[in-house]
């Protein structure tokens, strides 16, 4: 970053303020800003060190749907440009068209947190015979969070069916 040009370096605040939306606000002390705004200018500042991967735990967490959606419309087009996003959300319905590729990550009996499906949303709705997304969640959840307890039948299915 020494080795950048001031120019280069106000410029390149300058794109990603306007990628999250924040240019009206660029003047603004950080305590004026509202709510989805703040979430935008934190993930903003990540954006700034041009990463290649872009990991998010549950940007959307505190915005509402419109919010959350035009989040996830931002980083869809992050991702067009060529980096690699990983977002965690616990609402994927409302984006999921946003999306290339599912992670479902599994609490397994012991605790565990295991593979349960890497691939496409089509093939995660194959794999899981649902429709929604959230299904999933139902699926594999615990019976004590509420779930049906079947982490540990979908990580056996997919490591069979992963590894051929």
């Amino acid at each position: 970053s020494i080795d950048i040009p001031l120019h280069e370096r106000l410029k390149r605040v300058d794109d990603v303020l306007e990628i999250f939306g924040l240019t009206p606000v660029k003047e603004y002390k950080v305590e004026k800003l509202s709510g989805g705004q703040k979430k935008r200018l934190s993930i903003a500042m990540e954006l700034i060190s041009n990463p290649s991967v872009f990991m998010l735990d549950e940007p959307d967490s505190g915005l509402d749907g419109v919010m959350a959606r035009e989040l996830f419309v931002r980083l869809r087009r992050i991702a067009d440009s060529g980096k690699i996003i990983i977002a965690i959300t616990h609402n994927p319905d409302r984006i999921i068209d946003l999306v290339d590729d599912v992670i479902v990550l599994a609490k397994d009996s012991t605790r565990t947190g295991r593979l349960a499906f890497y691939g496409s949303v089509s093939d995660a709705r194959k794999f899981f015979k649902c429709e929604r997304m959230e299904e999933i969640l139902k699926l594999i959840n615990q019976k004590d969070e509420g779930g049906e307890g079947l982490a540990d039948d979908f990580v056996l299915k997919y490591a069979e069916v992963a590894n051929g």
